[in-house]
């Protein structure tokens, strides 16, 4: 491994510098929900909106796998060694708290190996006071290295003491630290030797194929409960339910309660800045453990959370759109909402995508309950802003500087959107114009910049556009220029020509018809008022009908008949590019024969589909009457392994049967196996595995 390469991984361990003060306790008044966790999970989202069920997979709940080591004295070269620099010396945050004491006695040291994208964390059983533990973490791509092989290791981290529901002190945050192979605690100072029942936690969040799905809106409708909204509130942003990243529902023990907010606390989290789209659902999960269990509250402690890709996750169950008490900032839980970006922002910059995801959610949210985002409010005696950084209201530096320097212009783009769903009321797919006479389309808060003949595919008339204020303008937020090749949020590609959307099976497709042109990414509302036009679908594919699963082969731009499953999984057909296409799109595609396994190409020779292949066999065009021979183009032909040349003697048997025959003059001739050799000169001949759907279409005449 390059020292580059080492030195990115040790950043799984980069932690947060502030000190998260978490709480399940409710202000007086709060309501409680009785509801059970299932029930909570149906009112708090619903699976269609959820990623997985775009693409044909459920996400499914996923079990986290937890596994706790305990402490030891450190050996003694490493007791009498200094703590790290950056954990010893660097400078706290002023909001932070004070420099930690110098090591007391020997530390303890704990060593794990870590599977999947590992989530840890330091737990005890007895309280201590604030600064009378240090816990630092360190970890490795090595799995087989020493704990006290320093070279080895990344340097130690300080990781924040975190208090429980009770305000005990009692754990620490949890730390994603990534695709490690090992990790090392390290627990040091004056009650370091006094703490019970002290364990290195790591948990594996395990993985889902639904992790790799992308969210898609939600068409969600409000559950009971007290949400009020005393304005027009913008659009709900796109929120991927907790079902979406797995979340294992029966370990969820917390009776969801509700509060009354006034406003949204702003967090980040610790860990690493460096994962990827499909890594979050289990970052999630792995933080839903270490909350719900290893540290026994029930439930996870922020009511949303945002990844650094600009999505949406809900966090703690109750319902997204009530008023439910979270446990993110002890305190005030009961009179905000918790927001937790994924990552540390104390020295690396916010996304631009996770702020532009926090101005949607704060400013639906607020709104939602008669809350404007740029406000002055007071919770528990506190002045406040309605959007506020978690250290405004505790001893952190959380939610780092980066993302703590943007809450002003949060506030400001979050209440424009406020201002511009008073004002602005136009349907997705609609052309707005700046007062400058800029056109835009408008797509769930996004403004999507066109020329007048770009709009004119999307069927617009460039002088009828929808005029807007230049304060609704800039409450619309830049959703990327517009172009006639649209990518949806839920995978969908479309080429819009003349009014219509012609659904594309890939970009290959476009590309064979000379439409390669710039994508913009939208919601699927953007163009659903669109009529359909004839899809743009390349040869040799097979196409499946997203309304209903059926799948249909496609050649030279037709469609055959229902491609059942004998044939899509037991001959080289499955091994087509497969994709789907909306229901309305397959029936624009002109309709052929029913695929059989019989083909027929226009030069005359004929062929019979078997497991492994196509095997020539002019001759066999004598079908059934109530069968029909499929005719093949070229490019499907070549896509489909065949045998070369014409044999004299084809054998064939069905799929689990042992019968041979040979095909002659369009009939199936049984045969013995001794027979079968002696029509073929004395040699055993090869043995063709067809399907019954081919033997129906082949009468069966008398044994040779």
């Amino acid at each position: 491994m390059t020292p580059a390469t080492r030195a990115g991984r040790r950043t799984a361990v980069t932690v947060l510098v502030g000190l998260l003060s978490f709480s399940l306790v409710a202000v007086p008044g709060a309501q409680a929900v009785p509801a059970s966790p299932g029930a909570v999970a149906a009112d708090s989202s619903d699976d269609a909106g959820a990623p997985g069920a775009a693409h044909g997979r459920s996400a499914e709940p996923i079990e986290a796998t937890t596994e706790t080591t305990g402490f030891s004295p450190a050996a003694p070269a490493a007791a009498g060694s200094p703590a790290s620099p950056r954990a010893q010396d660097a400078p706290r945050d002023s909001a932070g708290p004070p420099d930690r004491p110098e090591h007391a006695g020997v530390p303890l040291e704990a060593t794990s190996d870590v599977t999947g994208f590992g989530v840890v964390g330091v737990t005890w059983s007895s309280p201590v006071a604030h600064d009378a533990l240090v816990v630092e973490v360190r970890t490795s791509d090595d799995t087989s290295a020493a704990p006290d092989d320093d070279g080895a290791w990344s340097a130690w981290e300080r990781v924040d003491v975190e208090p429980s529901p009770r305000g005990d002190l009692d754990g620490t945050e949890p730390v994603v630290v990534g695709e490690v192979a090992r990790v090392q605690a390290r627990v040091s100072g004056p009650s370091a030797g006094a703490v019970r029942d002290l364990g290195l936690t790591v948990i594996d969040p395990g993985t889902s194929p639904a992790d790799d799905d992308v969210p898609v809106p939600s068409e969600e409708t409000s559950p009971s409960g007290r949400a009020v909204a005393a304005a027009p509130v913008p659009d709900r942003p796109t929120i991927a339910s907790r079902a979406a990243w797995g979340a294992d529902e029966s370990i969820m023990t917390w009776t969801p309660r509700q509060g009354d907010v006034r406003g949204a606390a702003i967090h980040h989290t610790a860990g690493t800045n460096s994962y990827s789209e499909s890594q979050v659902p289990g970052i999630l999960r792995g933080i839903y453990s270490y909350h719900a269990q290893t540290r026994g509250w029930g439930d996870i402690g922020y009511n949303f959370l945002v990844d650094k890709f600009g999505r949406i996750w809900e966090g703690r169950a109750g319902g997204v759109d009530r008023q439910t008490v979270g446990a993110h900032a002890r305190g005030y839980n009961s009179g905000s909402t918790g927001v937790s970006v994924l990552g540390n922002y104390e020295t690396t910059t916010v996304s631009n995508a996770a702020v532009s995801a926090v101005v949607r959610l704060v400013a639906w949210k607020l709104a939602l309950h008669g809350v404007a985002a740029d406000d002055s409010i007071s919770i528990a005696g506190t002045p406040l802003a309605a959007v506020f950084g978690h250290r405004d209201v505790g001893s952190t530096a959380c939610p780092g500087r980066t993302l703590y320097d943007r809450l002003g212009e949060i506030r400001r783009r979050a209440a424009a959107a406020q201002e511009a769903a008073a004002e602005l009321d136009v349907p997705d797919g609609s052309f707005v114009e700046h007062p400058r006479g800029t056109l835009a389309l408008v797509e769930q808060g996004r403004k999507h910049k066109s020329r007048c003949d770009v709009a004119q595919h999307y069927g617009a008339d460039c002088d009828g556009a929808v005029p807007v204020t230049r304060a609704q303008w800039r409450a619309l937020e830049p959703g990327g220029r517009l172009h006639r090749t649209v990518r949806t949020t839920d995978g969908r590609l479309y080429r819009i020509v003349d009014g219509t959307k012609r659904e594309a099976f890939d970009m290959e497709s476009l590309q064979r018809v000379d439409k390669d042109t710039p994508v913009v990414t939208m919601s699927f509302s953007a163009v659903d008022g669109l009529p359909y036009g004839t899809p743009v679908v390349r040869p040799a594919v097979v196409v499946v009908n997203r309304d209903n699963g059926n799948r249909r082969l496609v050649v030279q731009g037709r469609k055959h008949g229902y491609l059942n499953n004998a044939l899509y999984r037991r001959t080289p057909l499955g091994e087509l590019d497969t994709e789907r296409l909306d229901g309305r799109s397959v029936s624009l595609l002109p309709r052929v024969s029913r695929t059989t396994g019989v083909v027929a190409r226009n030069n005359g020779r004929e062929f019979l589909m078997t497991r492994q292949g196509l095997v020539r066999t002019d001759g066999t065009g004598q079908v059934l009457p109530s069968a029909g021979t499929q005719h093949w183009g070229k490019a499907l032909m070549a896509e489909v392994p065949r045998f070369r040349g014409r044999p004299d003697v084809v054998v064939v048997r069905v799929r689990k049967q042992s019968q041979l025959y040979v095909v002659r003059d369009g009939e199936l001739r049984p045969v013995s196996r001794a027979r079968a050799r002696q029509l073929n000169g004395g040699t055993k001949p090869p043995v063709h595995v067809i399907l019954k759907v081919t033997k129906r279409q082949l009468p069966v005449g008398s044994p040779l």
